[in-house]
């Protein structure tokens, strides 16, 4: 057996002795003999790596991917590159994301988008195309739709026909989210979402009323943050059954207010299907909007930590790897499309519309044309053909990144672009501060529960959480 090289054996100042192995993404605790101990493998790395272990650890070593076979860990990244393939090219599934206008009501200065003054709304002729686009796909057994723009609600009456269609459909529809700024979310339209099947909405805002209404302002520069407030207020008084999250886009400019925004927000809509969360603005080096006020990788992960340690803000997924990702968005997947007001068809939201950038037309009789822009989404993003990350010891939880910005650097030669995990950079700090959350949680339970349960510790013991058995679901059709 030899030591895996995607250990990471590791002391915290706080908390102690610690081992981590982003392969099996699995956390031990351990006390200083068995550190020790690992400590001795680690740095002998032979072919007997483990002799003098008791088994009950050896084997645990061994299960949890500390200890490898000759080979081991290249068959498991290829059953887990075959994985990846195979729920990318899933014929079962087809998810669409529908621009049905790309005109938006707001100014807001980082935008990706060039195609804001666009009007075109999606006719009658291009919405029956889409619906024999749709049914073009014989074998799909699910499909979902995402409502994105531009601002998507300044066309809601296509929204309306297009879902009533939908709905006629001899098909698995499972609903659908909707992507806004949340200023035309009115009285009347969030009385049909329930209707539309719009289990999932997102509405921005960019700290508290000050902040806001300096980086997201209407066509005029009028404020928009109070307007916002009341219909989300409206939302989550009314009947609707979905939920709502909060994306703050955070830069060197407004990361100082997200905290006080977070904090008002949970509290005016406590105990309501509703979530706030950072999300981190990065533009390219040739944007309008200054380059330098995006946090790099360092900084992002820095900003994520402070949050933790000041209100106690657990991240959108939390602190511990996910592991196992896939990196599978609409880019990646071979039946993912983002359709544009005029029907192009494009594979990635930061595409919309930048005609060099479709791969082609749901209105013409063979809607896919630019198969090799297609291919490079789907497979030249991919990280596991990447020599470098398959070099990189976090890969197993890293998933390859934003395909969209590993595309523009890796094969359009962009720069300034950061498409890596924050893993790469604060991969302990992270581990620190879920293990923070575990042993809260862990004390407060046993002061609830004096007479529960206890197991004795024997001086290692595996405190990363539960692992999730694998959606029997996915795979190859």
């Amino acid at each position: 057996m030899r030591w895996s090289r995607y250990n990471r054996l590791f002391r915290s100042e706080r908390f102690g002795c610690f081992l981590y192995n982003s392969l099996s993404n699995t956390l031990l605790e351990l006390d200083e003999a068995h550190y020790c101990t690992l400590e001795a493998i680690s740095e002998n790395r032979r072919k007997d790596a483990g002799t003098g272990a008791d088994s009950g650890f050896l084997a645990l070593l061994q299960k949890n991917k500390v200890l490898v076979g000759e080979g081991e860990e290249e068959r498991i990244l290829l059953s887990r590159h075959y994985r990846r393939q195979s729920i990318c090219f899933d014929t079962s599934r087809l998810g669409l994301t529908l621009c049905p206008t790309l005109a938006c009501n707001f100014r807001c200065p980082y935008c990706f988008e060039q195609s804001q003054q666009n009007g075109t709304v999606m006719s009658a002729e291009t919405v029956t195309r889409l619906l024999n686009f749709i049914q073009g796909y014989k074998a799909i057994r699910q499909l979902s739709l995402v409502w994105y723009g531009g601002e998507p609600l300044m066309a809601f009456n296509v929204i309306c026909d297009i879902t009533e269609k939908i709905l006629a459909l001899d098909l698995d529809f499972v609903g659908a989210s909707l992507v806004t700024n949340g200023y035309l979310l009115d009285v009347e339209k969030i009385a049909r979402l329930n209707e539309l099947k719009i289990n999932f909405i997102q509405i921005t805002l960019d700290g508290p009323r000050e902040m806001h209404d300096t980086r997201r302002v209407l066509v005029g520069g009028k404020p928009t943050f109070q307007r916002i407030i009341d219909n989300l207020a409206t939302l989550m008084n009314s009947t609707y059954a979905g939920s709502c999250a909060i994306r703050v886009n955070v830069d060197k400019n407004n990361v100082e207010s997200f905290h006080e925004l977070r904090s008002e927000l949970l509290e005016q809509f406590k105990c309501k299907k509703f979530t706030v969360y950072a999300a981190h603005v990065s533009t390219g080096l040739g944007h309008a909007y200054d380059h330098a006020c995006s946090l790099d990788l360092r900084e992002w992960a820095a900003f994520t930590l402070d949050m933790h340690r000041k209100g106690g803000m657990v991240p959108r997924g939390g602190f511990f790897p996910a592991g196992d990702l896939d990196s599978i968005c609409v880019a990646t997947a071979h039946h993912g499309f983002v359709i544009g007001p005029e029907g192009e068809l494009y594979k990635c939201w930061h595409d919309v519309g930048k005609s060099a950038m479709a791969i082609g037309n749901i209105r013409e009789e063979e809607p896919v044309t630019n198969h090799v822009l297609r291919a490079q989404y789907c497979t030249g993003t991919d990280a596991y053909n990447d020599a470098t990350c398959r070099d990189c010891d976090v890969l197993p939880i890293c998933g390859g990144g934003c395909a969209n910005m590993r595309l523009r650097t890796k094969q359009f030669g962009e720069k300034g672009l950061e498409f890596c995990s924050p893993y790469l950079e604060s991969l302990i700090p992270c581990l620190e501060a879920y293990y923070d959350n575990f042993r809260s949680k862990e004390i407060s339970a046993a002061l609830l529960r004096p007479g529960g349960e206890k197991h004795e510790y024997i001086g290692y013991r595996v405190v990363s959480p539960e692992k999730k058995k694998a959606d029997s679901n996915r795979g190859p059709r």
